[in-house]
């Protein structure tokens, strides 16, 4: 729940400088109270008054608040299969700095993950300028679930079987600075909804696809209320005798359209030059059962979810134009004609999508609360 002040610094976010008067009928409140609210925000540097005016018919032109990006900054942290991405953005999700590390999977410990970014995020604070003071918390994505207090990651891979792993603990001890946790594909969906692709959407599904395949669900309520969710399409069953996937069962989407079963269908153990998709689409005869399965899964997901906007991103962000013309052309005919009028478009806040989604949330949590 915003405070006042929260809902103040989202509205000057989405919208751009305002008057008082506008803030004041669109957070709910009176004029004498917005003042206070507005007095206290300029005193503690988030916003400023602006020497543009707004007419307002009687008496002087209004001068609008704005929102000082530079007063608030948090870090982002992804980790992602294989990888720790790590970005300081300002309160507005301009990148600062950024830094991305390469996990070995085999040998690597939960421990060894937290402490490669541990040393990302202690490197971004140092050389990035940022007076530390100013660094309102971090938020984190990691794969699998999150419990309810955004503290605890559930059944990260990376985990061995460690469930309920207290990532928030770890990092708020070696870091100094409040932490909470997001599952990193819902985060995605957040940052593409708030500053990305999604503005403006009622309900955003986001598909990513590298490693596995999984995807975010924002809902946008009244009065900037929002809701956000996981959804496991990598883990819908399109096979009935397909192969083993790491849930725990067979036949996955996952275990078809992700890196692995990709460049074992191209016979090459690196990703094509030209990107994954293009090649995997090149081949005709394969990536027509797999297009199938996907199209399937999206019109299973359309139809429980009714999304405004599907999103693309990772390695199907990337792909050729076509990808995004075929799903345009296949999958409206799939779902009922009420729910035909969805988009389907690319993810814009790439390369760093997660560490971005990540931050995302700590800025949700640690700034635009008020």
């Amino acid at each position: 729940m915003r405070s006042s002040a929260g809902q103040a610094l989202s509205l000057l976010r989405d919208r751009g400088p305002l008057s008082r008067a506008d803030l004041a009928r669109a957070i709910g409140i009176s004029a004498p109270a917005l003042t206070g609210v507005a007095n206290s925000l300029i005193a503690n540097g988030n916003v400023e008054a602006t020497d543009t005016a707004v007419a307002t018919g009687v008496g002087r032109p209004a001068n609008r608040l704005a929102l000082i990006p530079e007063h608030s900054y948090v870090l982002g942290l992804h980790f992602g299969v294989g990888r720790v991405g790590a970005v300081l953005t300002d309160c507005l999700l301009n990148v600062r700095a950024r830094g991305n590390h390469i996990l070995d999977l085999e040998a690597t410990t939960i421990e060894d993950v937290l402490a490669l970014a541990v040393i990302a995020a202690k490197g971004l604070i140092e050389t990035s300028g940022v007076p530390r003071g100013k660094i309102k918390g971090i938020g984190v994505g990691v794969p699998g679930r999150v419990d309810p207090s955004g503290r605890n990651g559930l059944n990260a891979f990376f985990s061995k079987g460690q469930l309920g792993f207290p990532f928030a603990d770890v990092l708020e001890e070696q870091l100094g600075l409040p932490v909470l946790l997001s599952h990193n594909v819902t985060a995605m969906a957040m940052a593409e909804t708030l500053y990305g692709a999604g503005k403006g959407a009622g309900t955003l599904l986001n598909i990513y696809m590298r490693r596995g395949i999984g995807a975010g669900l924002m809902q946008n309520g009244a009065g900037g209320a929002f809701r956000s969710s996981a959804v496991e399409l990598g883990h819908v069953r399109v096979q009935e005798d397909g192969q083993p996937c790491h849930c725990g069962r067979s036949g996955c989407l996952e275990t078809i359209l992700s890196e692995q079963p990709l460049l074992e269908m191209l016979q090459t153990k690196s990703i094509p030059s030209d990107g994954l998709l293009r090649a995997a689409m090149a081949k005709e005869t394969e990536w027509s059962g797999i297009y199938s399965s996907l199209v399937d899964v999206l019109a299973t997901a359309t139809t429980l979810l009714e999304p405004d906007l599907i999103l693309l991103s990772g390695h199907l962000g990337e792909a050729p134009p076509a990808l995004l013309d075929d799903l345009r052309r296949d999958l409206p005919s799939r779902v009922m004609p009420q729910l035909r009028p969805m988009k389907i478009e690319r993810a814009v806040l790439q390369p760093d999508a997660g560490a971005l989604g990540a931050a995302c949330v700590g800025l949700e949590q640690f700034v635009y609360r008020g």
